[in-house]
């Protein structure tokens, strides 16, 4: 680290400009000297956006040959990921990968030993994990004030129009690799195990409501924690109601995001009346931590301070498989009619990318052949 870090940006999508401004906020530690997606123009645009010395690239593999880069963002979609993150690690590549990980969990597993394996980083941009409000959540969950938690409820409601799936990778399960609830639920759902912990049995129904679609945009499943509660997730591109947040109740004491503590007593007939010393005494909690990031400048400062201190990154790859190994009991069950017992093994033929892919419901959509090449997200 006494040099600046070389940086990379692969898929010059609308999300690679936040990883970009990200970097930015680190000039006094890495310069961005190169980026690559198959379309020319928008390489062109995201260098633009950079700097007139950065270089453009059409094929990633010419990148990773380059000396000068230590560091690469993963910005394409996600059916490529674990092609461009092995070999990236390969060359001796510390990675950023923007979410999901992965299709599968078998190709989570083969990212996570070519990241041993080459003894180089792999972090995964769920950037939510760093921000204040959230890391204040944590805090306050982790001092057990909220024990035991007796109700639990995420929601991640979207609408996205059929525009949204004129994407061609978008809206098919060899591309996509799902719908709602792995690329737009999967963030809130990335935080709520986070705090709430291990799973151990997910129940859950899906459908594709409102779209022309391959995969599915509404789910809604029920996760028994390892602590006996029991939390409901929902996810959906199909509802005007725009809602994205929690709900995690003790008790008497509670957390909703956005970010608001509550604390009830009870009065003589057992209604609820707000208890204003818990409240407080909740909120106190709550400030012991001052310090968080906004964006993805949390991924990036934490993947720097790993590489620095060889550490691994707060959301490593097996942090992040555990959000895909949620999704996927989510798509079995929801496929299957039954209540899937976590882990899911390797033996299991939902385990593999073919097989998921291969069993899971579909949705009405019609059926096109996922494109060819590295597009960006």
């Amino acid at each position: 680290m006494g040099e600046k870090l070389g940086v990379a940006i692969i898929g010059s999508g609308g999300i690679s400009y936040a990883h970009v401004e990200a970097y930015q906020q680190f000039s006094h530690q890495c310069s961005i000297k190169a980026v690559c997606d198959v379309s020319a123009d928008r390489a062109n645009h995201l260098a633009s956006y950079i700097d007139k010395e950065t270089e453009i690239y059409i094929n990633y593999k010419d990148i990773l040959s380059r000396n000068d880069i230590d560091v690469v963002s993963i910005c394409t979609p996600p059916y490529t990921h674990k092609e461009v993150v092995v070999e990236a690690l390969k060359h001796g590549k510390h990675v950023l990968c923007e979410k999901p990980l992965a299709a599968s969990l078998q190709e989570c597993d083969e990212m996570i030993a070519a990241s041993k394996k080459y003894n180089r980083k792999l972090s995964i941009a769920f950037q939510s994990r760093y921000e204040k409000d959230f890391l204040q959540v944590k805090h306050v969950m982790e001092s057990g004030m909220l024990n035991p938690i007796t109700f639990s409820q995420l929601n991640a409601l979207y609408w996205r129009g059929d525009s949204y799936y004129e994407v061609d990778w978008r809206g098919k399960w060899e591309t996509e690799c799902g719908g709602a609830t792995i690329n737009l639920e999967i963030h809130l759902l990335d935080i709520f195990i986070w705090l709430l912990g291990k799973v151990e049995t997910v129940y859950a129904e899906m459908e594709t409501i409102s779209h022309d679609i391959d995969v599915e945009d509404l789910s809604m499943a029920t996760l028994k924690f390892a602590d006996g509660s029991i939390g409901q997730v929902n996810g959906t591109s199909s509802s005007v109601i725009n809602t994205m947040g929690f709900n995690i109740s003790g008790e008497n004491k509670g957390i909703s995001i956005p970010l608001k503590f509550h604390a009830l007593k009870e009065n003589e007939g057992g209604f609820p009346l707000e208890d204003r010393e818990g409240l407080k005494y909740l909120e106190n909690k709550a400030s012991e931590i001052q310090v968080g990031h906004l964006g993805h400048t949390g991924p990036v400062n934490d993947l720097f301070q790993a590489i620095k201190n060889d550490r691994e990154p707060l959301v490593n790859g097996e942090e992040a498989r555990r959000v895909i190994e949620i999704i996927t009991a989510i798509y079995k069950s929801a496929t299957t009619g039954e209540r899937i017992p976590l882990p899911i093994s390797s033996n299991d033929p939902w385990y593999t990318t073919e097989g998921l892919h291969h069993l899971v419901k579909k949705g009405r959509g019609k059926k096109v052949s996922s494109g060819i090449g590295l597009k960006a997200k």
